[in-house]
């Protein structure tokens, strides 16, 4: 089975809505963690132009990212340079550690 790492940054303003849209189709497991830096956007009202995001991180059947990242991108989206980003990327190999050596 191939597998697909999809990782979206966006303002950590639209966390929950966007954990309850992937809980909503059935996304099994997410990791979130902050963040803070620039891309496009940069925020020159902060000394060091950088903005407070979150990462959200979802590995998962490759024909399932498409409709992951769709999901995300409707409910983040607000059509300004802020709105984030999402990358989806192959993974060599997957493995749950509970199930190492078996």
């Amino acid at each position: 089975m191939k597998f697909r790492k999809v990782t979206a940054i966006f303002p950590e303003l639209d966390l929950k809505k966007v954990e309850e849209a992937l809980m909503d189709i059935g996304v099994p497991g997410m990791t979130v963690t902050r963040a803070h830096g620039f891309g496009e956007y940069r925020n020159f009202f902060a000394e060091d132009c950088m903005s407070d995001c979150v990462r959200v991180e979802i590995f998962t059947e490759a024909e399932k990212a498409p409709e992951i990242a769709d999901t995300i991108a409707r409910t983040v989206h607000e059509g300004m340079t802020s709105d984030g980003m999402i990358a989806i990327l192959p993974v060599e190999e997957f493995m749950h550690i509970r199930q190492y050596g078996q």
